[in-house]
């Protein structure tokens, strides 16, 4: 019997293998035949040796060029060509334009569209975003009527905002968290005995994961309470529009009390050495970091928005501040720093949410029930 055969197009092979690897590895053991598509940072061979597929597509998130529109969908259309897909799964924005002007001759293929959240785009108000928007508003109405696509987001937010402004119906849009989260490798930890009190954030570094109002905050903290640390960790995505300046790095680099570590393969460290879990995004999908921190039962911190809302729920395990409020950011740190017996209680919480409907199990048996939908 012919194995299925999936096809996913992601950006670049990191995110791939941060976000998705693990799924892919579940479908496998199902009997598909997985494959990928994306752009080849250099860790191809890390996807390969676990017997996936993978094919370059020289994607640049940055460009607006039509000519580069056209060949990332030509490189796709190759590809398609050559794996013969039965599901094409399409993963963020770019991926989304590019795998759906790629997918409308096949109309034989299952196509499944996952919004990771929507992105810098829906949260800017420059010009260049407002005309992104309209065309994108313009590509959405498009997905609502083929019958072919079913789009997946990863919280309700997301989901209501579809249903009201894009006219999907609701066999055709589905809310999937995320990857999930493995609990056996997040093992839940005690708080560290450090004197010094350590908040920990994981992600990339930009400016729409709040870094900057982190930066503040966290300054303003400590001139109240010289008994902190915080701990860094993610990588410079130069590809982001919304990436920190130099100035801000510099700046970082000079604080005794930051350490900034960029990309740390393990982040179980960093969380193990926290003791508060911190992620200030002006909007988010599912925060992956959030999970993590959560998941080895650290209180958060977070912004009040779309995505970060569902796993940290205020006064249940976490504060949360409005996006920008740098006195609200500095209260908090300063308020779970203070007061142990409150960081106990959230911890304790944290490991609740994360386990009642965010464990990666649930939701790749969630992935194969809607790919044979």
């Amino acid at each position: 019997m012919k194995k299925k055969s999936i096809l996913f197009l992601v950006t670049e092979d990191w995110y791939f293998i941060s976000h998705r690897i693990k799924l892919a590895k579940f479908l496998q053991k199902k009997g598909y035949d997985v494959n990928v598509c994306c752009k080849n940072t250099g860790k191809f061979k890390d996807i390969k040796d676990q017997g996936i597929r993978c094919f370059n597509i020289n994607s640049k998130r940055k460009s607006l060029s039509t000519l580069q529109l056209f060949n990332e969908v030509i490189a796709f259309f190759k590809c398609i060509k050559k794996v013969k897909p039965d599901i094409i799964h399409l993963i963020s924005m770019r991926p989304a334009i590019v795998g759906l002007l790629t997918s409308i001759p096949f109309k034989k293929i299952k196509v499944f569209i996952t919004f990771t959240g929507l992105g810098f785009i829906f949260i800017r108000k420059s010009f260049k975003s407002k005309i992104l928007k309209f065309f994108i508003k313009f590509f959405f109405v498009i997905i609502t009527r083929l019958k072919f696509i079913i789009a997946i987001v990863q919280n309700k937010d997301d989901y209501d905002f579809f249903l009201k402004n894009f006219f999907f119906k609701k066999n055709k849009i589905f809310i999937i968290r995320g990857s999930g989260i493995d609990l056996k490798y997040y093992k839940k930890t005690s708080e560290p005995t450090d004197k010094k009190i350590t908040i920990g954030y994981v992600g990339r570094m930009l400016e729409d994961k709040g870094i900057h109002w982190l930066i503040e905050g966290f300054q303003l903290a400590l001139k109240q309470k010289k008994n902190l640390v915080l701990l860094l960790a993610g990588p410079l995505d130069k590809e982001n529009p919304t990436t920190i300046s130099n100035q801000l790095i510099n700046e970082i680099n000079r604080m005794k009390a930051v350490k900034y570590l960029g990309n740390v393969g393990d982040v179980r460290k960093i969380w193990n050495k926290s003791h508060i879990g911190v992620l200030l995004s002006k909007r988010e999908g599912l925060p992956l970091s959030l999970m993590e921190a959560a998941a080895v039962g650290r209180p958060l911190i977070a912004t009040d928005v779309p995505g970060c809302r569902e796993i940290a729920i205020d006064k249940y395990n976490a504060i949360s501040v409005k996006p920008g409020d740098v006195s609200a950011v500095k209260n908090a740190i300063l308020k779970l720093a203070r007061n142990k017996s409150l960081r106990v209680r959230l911890a304790k919480n944290s490991r609740k949410v994360v386990e009642s409907d965010m464990e990666n199990k649930k939701i790749f048996n969630e992935y194969f029930l809607i790919y044979n939908f």
